[in-house]
C-alpha cells in the first residue's frame, strides 16, 4: 500500500527557472505601459498551472491578478467560463457596486451576460451589437483597472475553450494597445491534434503583437531529481531517480504519482497513466473516494453548495469527506469550492466508475441544477447552469429531460450571444428528436425547424461545414414536404454556406428558391437581394441588375425598407462597374442604413463602397472609408462576416498605394482569424502578390499552396480566377520559369463570358509580359511557345472594357508589353503608362513602367534620358522594398553604363540606405531610434504596435551589424542614411 502521503507536491518548483523570468520579463514590460500574451503550453501533467502558481505568488501586491479557466463538457467548453471567473473574484474582493462604479454610466449592465451580480444587459439591441458591447465594456473594465495598477488576466486551460471565448481572448489580445496588462494564457499542447479550435486559435493570438509562445519541456533527468528532492526532503539515490524518470518520463505530475514520501517507487501500480493517477485516490477512506467519483462526475471545478446538493451531505460531512483528498493533494481548494489537482485524474476518477454510477451522478447534477435554476440562483450566468443541466440529463440518459433542458439552453446561450453553445446544444435537441415522443418536445417546431436553426447557428459561429450538413439535412426532409417557402429559405441558406466555402451550385440553389417563391413576400425578397449579389460575383451584370430593378419594386410593394435600401446600393455598385460615378448613392445607402438601425446592410455598405473605390483606382478615399468601415463593422460585432473582408479591402488599397508595411500589419491579422476559404482568398492574394514584389519566395509559395488548395467555387468568378491567375504568372515570372507562366496564362482564358474589367486588365497585361519575356529567349523544344497566347490576348484585350483611369493604364500596360513581345521598344507608350500610374499614385506599376521605358531610351542611346526615369523608377522602387525591381533597375543601369542619383530608399550601389537592404519604413524607424524614441514612442508616431516597432528595430539592428541602438543612431549619421529622409 502507497502511504496517505503519496502524491504530495514539492516545495521545490524545479526546472522552470527561465519561464519564470520570461513571465516576469513580460510583466515588467506590461507594468511599463506595452501589453504582454503569453501563451503558455505543455502536455498534460507538464506543470502549466504550477508555473502560473508560482508567478503570480512573486508579484505580491504589485499587480491585481484575476484568473478563470476554461471548462470541459464533451465536446466544446462554456462560454466565457474563464472570464466569468475572474470577474467573480474581483466582485468577491471588492464587491459588485465598486466594480460596477468603475464603469462609466450604466453600462456594468452588459457584464451581466457573465455575471448576473453585475446587473442586466440592455434591452432591444441586436445580438451582434450586444455582443460587441459586451466585449467592449469588458475591455473597459481592464482599461480601468490598469489606472491604479497592473493586471494580470491568467486564463487557464483554453484547449477546452468554446468558440465564444475564443473570440473575446482574441478581442482583448489585439485590442488591449498600451494598458498595463499581462495576458497569461495556458493551454495543453497535445489536443493541438485533436482540438479544431485550438491550432487556429494560436495561430492568430500569435500574429498579434506583444504575444510570445512559452513551451514547457518534460523535465530533463537533472531537473527531475531536484524535484524528487523537494517532495522527499533529500536527495534521491540514483536507482530511484532512474527508475521514476523512466517511468515518469520527466512529466512533474507522473513524477509526484510515481514517489512515496519513503523515497520508494509505489511498485504495486501498473504502468497505464490512468493507474497512476488513481493511485493517490485508491488509499483514501471510501467516503472520500465516493464523493470524489460523484465530483468527477461533475465537472473540473465544482462549488461547495452544488456538490453538497448533489451527495446530500451537510457542510460538516462534506468537508470531513473532501478533507483526505485536499490533504493528499487530489483535490485543491478556494473560498468557494473545489477542483481536481489535474484534469486527468478526474477522468481516471471517471473512468473508474460503472455505467450505472455514472448515470446516478448525472442524474443528481441536473436535478441541483435545475433546482438552482428555480430558486433563480446568482451562481452563474443562466446559459451556464441550463447548458451544464442539458449535459448532464444527457449523460444520464434521460432523453426526455435533455431535450427539454438542451432547447432552453439554447436559447439562453443566443442571448448570451455564445453562437457555439448554441450550435451545441441544438444539435443536440436534433439528436434527441427521434428518442422521445411529440409532446416532450419543443411546440410549435419540427425536426425540420431544429435543424434550420442550427445550420443559421452554424454560420454565425464560423462553422460553416457543419451548417452546410445541417441544411443538407432539412432539405432532404424538407423534400418530402410541399411547403415551398420554407424550401425556398433553406435553399438560400445553402447557397450562402456554399459562398461562405467557395463551393459550386450558389446560383443553382437560389434560382430553384425563386421559382418556389413565386408570390409577393418577404421571403422572395431576401432570395432576390442574395441572387442580385451572386450573380454579379459571376460577371453575370444584366442578370444581376434586372435583379436589382425587381428588388426594389418588390420592396416599394411590401414597404419594405432594409430590401429597398439593399436594391439601390446594388445598382449604385453595378454603375460603378460600368465607370459611373456612384459614390453618393452608395454613401446615402450606408447612411440610410445607419439611421434605420440596419446594422448587417450598413457593414455590407462599407465593404461595397470600399470595392468600388478601390476598383476605380482611388485608393486614397478607399483607405479612409475602408477604416472608417471596419471600426463600424467591429462596433456592430460583424468580425468575421463583414469586418474580415473589410481589413482584406483596406490591405488591398493600401498595397496598390505601396504602403506595404501598413498592409502587412492588416493582412496578419487577419489571416490569423479562423476564416473560411472565401475571407481567406483575397487576403492571401494580397499577401502574396508583395511577397512576390519583394522576393519573398518562401511566403509566396506558403501562400499561393494554400490558394491552390480552395474548393472549385474559386474558378466560378472572375475576381478569383482572374487574381489567381495573374499571382501565378507574376511568380513564375520572378522564378523564371517561362513555360509556367505561359501556361498560367492559357488557363486563364478558358472563359468565354464577360468579366470585370478591373480583375481581366491585370491577368492581360501579366500574361502579356510573360509572351515578352518568352520573346526574348528560346524556351525548350517541349515548351508551347507564346505566338497563339499572344494573338487570344490581343482578341479578349480589343474586346475588353475600359471603363475608367485604371482600365486605362492597364491596357496602356498591355500595349507596351505587346510592342516588347513583338521586338519593339515603344518608348512613348512606355511614357504614357508610367504617366497613367503616376497620375493613380500607384508607384510599383509606375516604376516598372518608368524601367521599361528607360530600357527603350538606352536602346535608341539617350543615355540621359534612361538614366532620368531609372533615376525616378529605384526612388519609387526602394521604398516599396522591392528587391527584384531593383535589381532589374540596377542591372539595366550597369549594362547602360548609367550612374544613379542617389536617392532615399534606393537599393543600388549608389544608395547607401538601400545597399543595406533597408525599407522605407525601416528608415522611418531609424530615424526615431536615432532620435532616442523608445519602442513604445515609435509605435504612437507611426501607428503601429509596440511589438511591430520592435521587430523592425530587430530588423535594422541586424540589416546594420550592429548591437544596440545607440550604434545604429552613431552608423546612421556618420553613413548619412537619413540626410533626406
Amino acid at each position: 500500500m502507497r502511504s496517505m502521503a503519496a502524491g504530495l507536491v514539492s516545495p521545490v518548483f524545479a526546472g522552470r527557472e527561465a519561464e519564470l523570468r520570461l513571465l516576469a520579463d513580460a510583466f515588467e514590460d506590461a507594468a511599463d505601459g506595452t501589453p504582454r500574451t503569453v501563451l503558455t503550453g505543455a502536455e498534460a501533467g507538464g506543470g502549466k498551472s504550477r508555473l502560473v502558481t508560482e508567478f503570480t505568488a512573486t508579484l505580491g501586491d504589485r499587480a491585481l491578478v484575476l484568473a478563470g479557466g476554461c471548462v470541459e463538457l464533451g465536446a466544446g467548453g462554456l462560454p466565457y467560463a474563464p472570464f466569468t471567473a475572474a470577474l467573480r473574484r474581483l466582485v468577491r474582493a471588492r464587491g459588485a457596486a465598486a466594480v460596477a462604479g468603475l464603469l462609466p454610466g450604466q453600462i456594468a449592465g452588459e457584464l451581466g451576460v457573465l455575471l448576473p451580480d453585475l446587473g442586466t444587459p440592455a434591452v432591444g439591441a441586436d445580438a451582434w451589437t450586444a455582443r460587441a458591447r459586451l466585449f467592449e465594456v469588458f475591455l473597459t473594465l481592464l482599461e480601468t483597472l490598469t489606472e491604479q495598477q497592473p493586471v494580470v488576466l491568467v486564463v487557464e486551460d483554453v484547449h477546452w475553450a468554446d468558440r465564444s471565448t475564443c473570440d473575446l481572448l482574441s478581442f482583448l489580445v489585439r485590442n488591449i494597445r498600451q494598458e498595463r496588462v499581462l495576458l497569461v494564457v495556458t493551454f495543453r499542447s497535445d489536443e493541438l491534434n485533436r482540438n479544431d479550435l485550438l491550432r487556429p486559435l494560436l495561430a492568430g493570438l500569435a500574429r498579434a503583437d506583444g504575444v510570445s509562445r512559452l513551451d514547457l519541456a518534460r523535465l530533463s533527468r537533472a531537473q527531475a531529481a531536484m524535484q524528487l528532492e523537494g517532495i522527499l526532503g533529500r536527495p534521491p539515490g540514483a536507482a530511484l531517480i532512474g527508475e521514476v524518470y523512466q517511468r515518469g518520463g520527466g512529466i512533474p505530475l507522473l513524477t509526484e504519482a510515481l514517489v512515496n514520501s519513503d523515497g520508494t517507487v509505489g511498485g504495486e501500480l501498473p504502468a497505464s497513466v490512468r493507474d497512476l493517477l488513481l493511485a493517490a485516490v485508491a488509499v483514501l477512506p471510501e467516503p472520500t473516494q465516493q464523493a470524489l467519483r460523484t465530483a468527477a462526475a461533475g465537472g473540473d471545478r465544482l462549488s461547495h453548495r452544488l456538490l453538497a446538493a448533489v451527495t446530500g451531505l451537510d457542510d460538516t460531512a462534506l468537508t470531513a469527506a473532501l478533507r483526505p483528498a485536499v490533504d493528499a493533494n487530489v483535490l485543491v481548494s478556494d473560498s468557494d469550492g473545489y477542483a481536481f489537482r489535474h484534469q486527468l485524474i478526474r477522468e481516471a476518477v471517471l473512468e473508474e466508475m460503472l455505467p450505472g454510477e455514472r448515470a446516478q451522478a448525472h442524474r443528481a447534477f441536473a436535478t441541483a441544477l435545475e433546482a438552482r435554476l428555480e430558486a433563480g440562483s446568482q451562481a452563474g450566468p443562466e446559459s451556464t447552469l441550463v447548458v451544464l443541466a442539458a449535459l448532464h440529463w444527457r449523460d444520464a440518459h434521460d432523453d426526455e429531460r435533455a431535450l427539454t433542458a438542451a432547447w432552453r439552453a439554447a436559447g439562453a446561450a443566443g442571448a448570451a450571444l455564445a453562437y457555439a453553445q448554441r450550435l451545441r446544444m441544438l444539435e443536440q435537441v436534433v439528436e434527441l428528436w427521434d428518442q422521445v415522443p411529440g409532446p416532450a418536445r419543443p411546440s410549435g417546431l419540427d425536426h425540420v425547424g431544429v435543424l434550420e436553426l442550427a445550420a443559421d447557428a452554424a454560420r454565425w459561429a464560423g462553422e460553416p461545414e457543419r451548417g452546410l450538413a445541417l441544411a443538407e439535412a432539412a432539405i432532404a426532409e424538407l423534400g418530402a414536404t410541399d411547403d415551398a417557402e420554407r424550401m425556398a429559405l433553406m435553399l438560400r441558406h445553402r447557397a450562402g454556406l456554399r459562398q461562405d466555402l467557395l463551393l459550386p451550385g450558389q446560383l443553382d440553389d437560389l434560382h430553384a428558391a425563386l421559382r418556389l417563391a413565386s408570390a409577393p413576400s418577404p421571403v422572395r425578397a431576401q432570395i432576390l437581394a442574395r441572387l442580385c449579389w451572386a450573380l454579379k460575383r459571376e460577371d453575370r451584370y444584366a442578370e444581376s441588375e434586372q435583379m436589382a430593378v425587381d428588388l426594389r419594386a418588390l420592396a416599394e410593394q411590401l414597404g419594405d425598407e432594409e430590401h429597398r435600401v439593399e436594391a439601390g446600393m446594388a445598382l449604385a455598385s453595378l454603375g460603378a462597374l460600368r465607370g459611373e460615378d456612384t459614390m453618393a448613392a452608395l454613401r446615402g445607402a450606408q447612411e440610410a442604413a445607419r439611421r434605420a438601425g440596419f446594422g448587417l446592410l450598413e457593414a455590407w455598405a462599407y465593404l461595397t463602397i470600399t470595392n468600388a473605390l478601390e476598383g476605380g483606382g482611388r485608393h486614397e478615399l478607399a483607405i479612409p472609408a475602408g477604416r472608417e468601415g471596419l471600426a463600424r463593422a467591429r462596433q456592430l460585432g460583424l468580425g468575421r462576416q463583414i469586418a474580415a473582408p473589410i481589413a482584406g479591402n483596406l490591405a488591398e488599397s493600401l498595397t496598390s498605394a505601396g504602403r506595404w508595411d501598413e498592409a502587412l500589419e492588416i493582412l496578419d491579422e487577419v489571416l490569423g482569424l479562423d476564416l473560411p476559404p472565401l475571407g481567406r482568398f483575397g487576403p492571401l492574394v494580397v499577401r502574396a502578390h508583395i511577397a512576390v514584389a519583394r522576393g519573398d519566395d518562401e511566403t509566396a509559395e506558403r501562400m499561393l499552396a494554400e490558394l491552390r488548395t480552395l474548393p472549385a467555387g474559386v474558378q466560378a468568378e472572375s475576381q478569383r480566377l482572374h487574381s489567381l491567375a495573374r499571382l501565378e504568372i507574376d511568380a513564375r515570372l520572378a522564378q523564371g520559369d517561362l513555360a509556367g507562366a505561359l501556361d498560367a496564362g492559357r488557363a486563364a482564358l478558358i472563359r468565354s463570358r464577360p468579366a470585370d474589367p478591373r480583375y481581366l486588365w491585370p491577368l492581360l497585361a501579366a500574361a502579356m509580359r510573360a509572351c515578352a519575356e518568352a520573346n526574348a529567349v528560346s524556351l525548350s523544344p517541349a515548351a508551347c511557345g507564346p505566338g497563339r497566347l499572344r494573338k487570344d490576348l490581343e482578341l479578349l484585350a480589343g474586346s475588353a472594357d475600359r471603363p475608367g483611369p485604371l482600365h486605362e493604364a492597364w491596357a496602356a500596360t498591355f500595349a507596351a508589353e505587346a510592342a516588347r513581345a513583338d521586338g519593339r521598344h515603344d518608348l512613348a507608350g512606355w511614357d504614357a503608362a508610367a504617366s497613367a500610374w503616376a497620375a493613380l499614385a500607384q508607384p510599383q506599376e509606375e516604376a516598372y513602367a518608368l524601367l521599361r521605358a528607360a530600357g527603350a531610351a538606352s536602346a535608341a542611346g539617350d543615355r540621359d534620358e534612361a538614366a532620368r526615369r531609372l533615376g525616378r523608377a529605384a526612388d519609387l522602387a526602394g521604398h516599396l522594398g522591392a528587391r527584384p525591381l531593383l535589381e532589374q533597375i540596377g542591372s539595366l543601369a550597369r549594362r547602360a553604363r548609367v550612374d544613379l542619383p542617389s536617392v532615399p530608399g534606393q537599393r543600388g550601389p549608389s544608395g547607401e540606405a538601400a545597399s543595406l537592404g533597408l525599407t522605407e519604413r525601416e528608415l522611418e524607424v531609424l530615424r526615431l531610434v536615432a532620435a532616442g524614441r523608445s519602442n513604445r514612442d515609435i509605435a504612437a508616431e507611426l501607428f503601429i504596435s509596440p511589438k511591430t516597432a520592435s521587430v523592425h528595430v530587430s530588423n535594422i539592428l541586424g540589416k546594420l551589424g550592429v548591437a544596440s541602438r545607440g550604434e545604429a543612431a552613431a552608423m546612421a549619421y556618420r553613413q548619412h542614411l537619413l540626410d533626406d529622409n
